[in-house]
């Protein structure tokens, strides 16, 4: 979700419980203003009723006053007693002048005259409409709650967007690096405070991984040389005193192990300086390259070399996928993968590779998924693989495929691993 976006739900959010709060609470008090304002109109009228009642004075009609109707009715002794207060309660009313029943604040007294007589005075004025008036307030409030929220929206689009226009920026920037590529100025363009010490930040951060990154690709490449030539000679001698006829069948056999142990430090020693020479681009050179020839010489290859494991091979080939890039590369990346396929597959089974002009994919059978986020991290190895695999081949799978703008991905489907490259 954009930043954006969740200050214009928050917003509106707050809005919605402050408009609705506000509502409930204009409610109650627009009811209860009316309804003190009507409780003293009846409190006039009951006192007025009464005065000239007990004046002996004609009294109006029942409903000849602004609607209001009034009752007055003898009560016995015991009656005012027992209900010698003032009550109000609301009601449904008949006017007679409007010929309909209408909503009424109703009042009710106890009097008596100068001879000791009871009377209960009940007063009725009309009412507000509760239902109508909750109708109204709730019919105003939504739409100033409309028009507060596209106040927002406007707001935050001019006002929010337009500030945080450095940060996209930024953002921009940062997805647009890519580590070993020397990337452009850090964008400042901003007053803000805060901005500019991110953006600080930022090229700092980049500065030091460039620095540390160079730091590592020098290390490498500088070990990785320099043990080379070493390795070479050790497993040269081994072979000359392998040729020697003095030595036992123990001994032979203990030098032969240590040979091959060379061998492979030597071929991870190899894959090293590869990896470096690819990272620093030590490989300009660069032609348009019919993928299908190579993965028909790399199964070719490979089949002969894991003969003993009677894995077959399906190629199938709707057209040749054609790309430019350096032509040794460009082996290493099929040769790999496919090599990867043969290695892995169980005795018997079928490595399937499909071609179209977008790119290829080598399928091969397993019995387990590999992690997706680690399958072309260096070293990456997992438990059920092959002794004596450096762990380096689809790291540089990957590494040659990002020289080149190529996507790499792995997939696990029906039971099978897919290495997909695509333009």
């Amino acid at each position: 979700m954009k930043l954006v976006t969740k200050i214009i739900l928050g917003l509106s959010a707050f809005v919605l419980i402050a408009l609705g709060l506000w509502g409930v609470i204009f409610y109650f008090s627009l009811v209860g203003e009316l309804t003190k304002e009507i409780d003293e109109t009846l409190a006039d009228y009951s006192n007025d009723i009464i005065v000239w009642s007990l004046a002996g004075e004609p009294l109006p009609y029942s409903d000849a006053v602004a609607y209001n109707t009034f009752e007055i009715r003898d009560v016995t002794p015991e009656y005012a007693a027992a209900n010698n207060r003032i009550r109000y309660w609301e009601s449904i009313t008949y006017i007679q002048s409007q010929d309909e029943d209408v909503p009424a604040r109703n009042r009710s007294c106890i009097f008596k005259d100068a001879d000791d007589r009871y009377y209960e005075l009940v007063v009725s004025v009309p009412t507000i409409e509760r239902d109508s008036v909750s109708e109204h307030i709730v019919k105003w409030t939504v739409i100033l709650y409309v028009v507060l929220l596209l106040a927002i929206i406007g707001i935050d689009i001019s006002v929010v967007r337009r500030n945080l226009r450095p940060l996209d920026e930024l953002l921009l920037w940062l997805d647009s690096y890519s580590r070993g590529e020397k990337p452009g100025p850090v964008p400042v363009d901003s007053k803000v405070v805060e901005f500019r010490r991110l953006s600080a930040a930022a090229q700092d951060a980049v500065d030091r991984l460039e620095s540390q990154n160079e730091e590592q690709r020098a290390f490498i490449g500088n070990v990785s040389h320099e043990l080379q030539t070493p390795l070479a000679v050790c497993i040269t001698r081994i072979e000359m005193m392998l040729d020697d006829p003095s030595l036992s069948e123990t001994q032979a056999v203990e030098l032969m192990k240590l040979a091959r142990s060379l061998r492979d430090v030597s071929r991870l020693n190899g894959t090293l300086l590869m990896l470096h020479r690819i990272d620093n681009d030590r490989f300009p050179e660069s032609e348009s390259v019919d993928f299908r020839a190579l993965v028909e010489e790399g199964t070719e290859l490979y089949s002969e070399i894991y003969s003993s494991k009677s894995v077959a091979v399906e190629i199938h080939v709707s057209e040749p996928f054609v790309y430019g890039m350096n032509m040794q590369l460009a082996k290493m990346l099929v040769n790999n993968l496919i090599k990867n396929a043969f290695v892995h597959s169980p005795k018997g089974s079928v490595i399937e590779v499909s071609m179209s002009p977008a790119g290829f994919t080598v399928s091969n059978p397993g019995s387990e998924p590999l992690d997706a986020g680690l399958v072309f991290s260096r070293f990456y190895r997992q438990s059920s693989d092959t002794a004596g695999s450096t762990g380096l081949g689809l790291a540089l799978v990957h590494s040659i495929c990002r020289s080149y703008s190529l996507e790499i991905s792995y997939g696990w489907e029906s039971g099978c691993h897919r290495f997909s490259v695509s333009r």
